[in-house]
């Protein structure tokens, strides 16, 4: 789970002696004396001499720090020298907490620019102690450098820049690993600040409150070594006594503090603030051995095939893998075969892919392999296992430790071994998609108990976790999925920190899908990600303003973590090694199964659309006119121009009888907004900034877009983002549109007056509703849950079958507990066909034959496309409706079957 290089010389080397009590110590250049008599009777696991210089770990240099260390900051820190080291530079580190401007206009307030980006502490913590009762911690310290002076366009008054600002020592008594930056609950720190003065702080949010302090004799000087040494032992009344002691060149200082024992009670670690510049040269825990942990490792946190970029290239079908690896390394390789024990082990099977491990600005670890398949993907199904430096690193080995659980977050259901490999379904139809949002880290986590299912409250809301209830993916075995569709909210690069390093935001995305339980489906499925806004690590990004904000300093937030922020999204989701931090990303694509017979295509809603200014003119005369360009100015566009003329040629000349389409957040307008909607009739002000993120705000982009699917027939579309499980019609072109989630965060969009299985949306659209899984209600009728009933987290289940002789479509909503052989969620599933499908045909092209298993398009003979289809294997072509095309219309039909080209002319009857 944590960062790693690899273990320190110190441990390699232990030696065990008798029973109930540790000594540890990961550091040298002790100062003075280490006792190792003085510490109590029990297995001495590293002796360090007095005057040892054997470096605190074992490599010299390196950006990540060893599996024995866990932080939710690690770009906080560096190994230097062998020593662990502040790093107090680095990409994005002058980021704020903070939405788009959209966020203050809907409250009526100004957008401010000015900010302050001083970060809070950042800890990292030893994870293999989990401390309790009576226990010792010493750390020794060299003191590198004061802070720096403000930089050009910086502003003195910030915090950063302030006299006792700045400090380091331990922190201990944390209940969670990841307990630092602003999500501090539990912790105590014994610090010496800037100023020279030592310092107990007490339970902290984001300052803290001091409880006991005394200036160092002397004060501190560059090069000082400072040791500092904590006591815990028990007292009266559940109450333990804390003796601090900090050892300097010039003096020594005690203090002392009566506190809960609970509060003491936890992981311990090394604290750092400010701009100070100071090295760890020696960190030591004594204490009962019952206190330590076995915390598993995964050194492949993530390898997951891309299932979009599969293609065939020279008669071999190609896919890229993205690996992301928790410690340095050189090489990564994939090697693939159609059995998961191949008879001469993985060793003898070929290396199918291998790229470099790369660190970079934008990149921490992580390796594009470009993978050659040894068979085709529609023959059969495939394995793959994921190889660093020659070493098999596929197995998860947090599994089964004591690093899945409370503290670190990670709960899962997984194989109990861990020693699972990838897996790539056979791609053949029935197609099986499983669509996933809002997949956030914390928001509670659901229980069983005797009462139902529950929520955990209080602190137990707040561990993190990758999945959102207890038996989360235990049966997604079961469903036979072949693609998983993570859509809008993969990973919320800032819900829980604006992460201030390119490690941080990796720590996000790691905690996020790399998990125990979504690494699990990652590596068991082709993927597709689909970002949304907060996965860029600010709310709300889109239209012109997220380009602005990435191009010009001044506007809020700082436009190199946005820029970083988007180099980093578009690597993960794409594989791209080379990323232009300020072009807008061209991510919309489409991926064509192997027979040619079903699409998946994937569109951006958000980067290309217009501005959401209503009030484009106010400052040229006209202020007194209000929404004189609003949401429903023809003008507007929703995909910008390139994009819709791209899915313009898709719909018109893609072959596959079926589509699915994801990207899109409602474009039928059936969600509320926030408080800037209340007082409106319909629940939808214009000026709500939540009503302004649905692709239905720009009316009309919606309707072109809306118009186009029901163009022809077979089009569904869905999307995540809005934190509800829905499945509806558009009556007019009889478009299918469904959302989904979420998945791990709560926040589902209330629903508009009138709402109902037959219904109006805000924009006078008839709808049928088929399915509504709310936070609040079962059904499209609005029927509340029953009490005991689990939370509605939910995925779509959704089956796509173009083998039928009508093309069968299957959508239901799940929740994330439920096998296949319950009832779908939402108060009915949509079993439904292609003839259903698409706006009523004005007339049909009669059935005809050519060339077998063949792509056929449908142009008028000026060359204008209409549509596509496929030809069976005896080649034909089935009755097929063309839209908005009079009867007696001459339509050219081509086909292609990959080596030959055949043309009729038909009339439509």
């Amino acid at each position: 789970m944590g960062r790693m290089s690899s273990k320190s010389d110190l441990e390699k080397s232990s030696s065990a002696h008798v029973n109930r009590r540790d000594f540890l110590v990961t550091g040298a250049s002790a100062i003075g004396t280490v006792a190792l008599a003085a510490a109590p009777a029990g297995r001495l696991l590293a002796n360090v001499s007095s005057g040892s210089t054997k470096p605190m770990f074992s490599i010299p240099n390196s950006l990540v720090l060893g599996r024995d260390w866990e932080s939710l900051n690690p770009g906080y820190w560096q190994i230097k020298g062998g020593a662990l080291r502040r790093r107090l530079v680095n990409v994005g580190d002058r980021a704020r907490r903070t939405g788009f401007p959209f966020h203050s206009a809907t409250k009526g307030e100004m957008f401010e620019t000015e900010y302050d980006p001083s970060q809070p502490v950042g800890i990292v913590y030893r994870n293999d102690w989990y401390l309790t009762r009576e226990y010792e911690i010493r750390a020794s310290f060299t003191y590198l450098a004061d802070r720096s002076s403000p930089g050009k366009e910086d502003k003195d008054t910030w915090e950063m820049y302030q006299d006792g600002y700045g400090y380091f020592g331990i922190a201990l008594g944390a209940k969670s690993l990841l307990e630092s930056h602003r999500k501090i609950r539990h912790i105590t720190q014994a610090v010496c600040t800037d100023q020279a003065e030592f310092s107990l702080l007490g339970k902290m949010g984001r300052g803290g409150s001091r409880t006991a302090s005394q200036k160092v004799l002397g004060g501190l000087k560059e090069g000082d070594r400072i040791e500092i040494l904590l006591k815990v032992r028990p007292a009266k009344d559940s109450m333990s006594e804390l003796s601090a002691t900090l050892r300097a060149p010039r003096g020594e200082v005690n203090l002392s503090q009566l506190m809960p024992s609970s509060a003491l009670e936890g992981f311990a670690g090394i604290a750092g603030r400010g701009l100070i510049d100071f090295e760890v040269n020696q960190f030591e825990v004594t204490a009962d051995e019952q206190d330590r942990r076995k915390p598993g490792q995964a050194d492949c946190l993530s390898c997951y095939p891309l299932g979009d970029t599969l293609k065939l290239v020279d008669g071999k079908w190609r896919v890229r893998f993205i690996g992301i690896f928790d410690t340095d390394g050189s090489q990564a390789e994939i090697r693939i075969a159609d059995t998961d024990s191949p008879e001469s082990g993985w060793l003898k099977v070929p290396v199918a892919g291998a790229a470099p491990i790369v660190s970079n600005d934008f990149r921490r670890n992580t390796s594009v392999m470009e993978a050659t398949l040894p068979f085709a993907p529609n023959e059969k199904t495939l394995y793959y296992t994921v190889w660093k430096d020659g070493v098999d690193v596929t197995a998860d080995g947090r599994i089964g430790t004591s690093a899945v659980g409370p503290g670190t977050g990670l709960v899962g259901d997984v194989p109990s071994s861990g020693a699972y490999v990838g897996r790539l379904p056979k791609l053949t139809a029935p197609y099986k998609l499983c669509g996933l949002s809002c997949h956030a880290i914390t928001s509670g986590l659901q229980q069983k108990t005797e009462d139902g299912y529950r929520i955990l409250g209080g602190g137990d809301e707040w561990h993190f976790r990758d999945q959102p209830t207890i038996g989360a993916y235990r049966h997604f075995e079961d469903y036979d999925f072949q693609i998983m569709v993570w859509e809008d909210d993969v990973w919320y690069m800032e819900l829980e920190l604006y992460p201030p390093s390119t490690d941080d935001a990796y720590k996000v995305v790691e905690d996020s899908i790399c998990g125990p339980t979504s690494r699990w489906q990652f590596m068991r499925h082709w993927n597709v990600i689909n970002p949304g806004d907060h996965d860029y690590g600010m709310d709300d990004v889109k239209g012109p303003e997220q380009i602005a904000i990435r191009k010009f300093k001044g506007l809020g937030q700082d436009p190199e973590y946005m820029r970083r922020n988007f180099q980093i999204v578009h690597h993960l989701v794409t594989g791209a090694e080379v990323v232009d931090p300020l072009e807008n990303p061209k991510k919309w694509r489409a991926w064509k199964m192997p027979n040619r017979d079903f699409t998946l295509a994937i569109l951006d809603s958000r980067l290309w659309r217009s501005s959401q200014d209503v009030d484009i003119w106010d400052d040229a005369g006209w202020g007194a006119f209000k929404n004189l360009y609003d949401r429903t100015d023809p003008t507007r566009s929703l995909l910008g121009e390139e994009q819709f003329a791209w899915l313009q040629e898709l719909i018109a000349t893609d072959s596959s009888k079926l589509i699915c389409l994801t990207g899109i957040n409602g474009m039928n307008t059936i969600w509320t907004g926030a408080d800037a909607s209340k007082d409106h009739p319909k629940k939808f002000d214009q000026r709500d900034r939540v009503v302004a993120d649905y692709a239905g705000w720009v009316k009309a982009g919606a309707d072109r877009v809306l118009e186009l699917l029901g163009s022809r027939d077979g089009v569904v579309t869905v999307y995540g983002d809005v934190h509800n499980g829905c499945i509806m019609k558009n009556l007019e072109h009889n478009i299918i549109e469904c959302s989904f989630g979420p998945i791990g965060r709560r926040g589902g969009r209330a629903v508009i007056p009138g709402f109902g299985p037959r219904m109006k949306d805000v924009d006078d659209r008839d709808l049928e509703i088929h399915a509504l899984y709310h936070e609040f209600y079962k059904n499209p009728q609005l029927e509340g849950h029953e009490e005991g009933s689990p939370y509605y987290w939910n995925f779509l289940e959704m089956e796509f079958d173009p083998h039928q002789e009508d093309p069968a479509i299957g959508l239901r909503i799940r929740n994330m507990i439920d096998a296949p052989s319950r009832e779908p969620r939402g108060g009915s599933s949509l079993e439904t066909s292609v003839s259903e499908t698409g706006r009523t045909p004005k007339s049909y092209l009669p059935a005809f034959k050519t060339l077998a298993n063949a792509d056929v398009r449908f142009a008028v003979p000026s060359g204008a496309p209409l549509r596509g289809t496929r030809s069976d294997q005896k080649g034909r072509v089935e009755s097929t409706g063309m839209v908005d095309i009079d009867k007696g219309s001459e339509i050219l039909a081509t086909a292609w079957d990959g080596r030959r080209v055949e043309s009729v002319i038909l009339k439509t009857i």
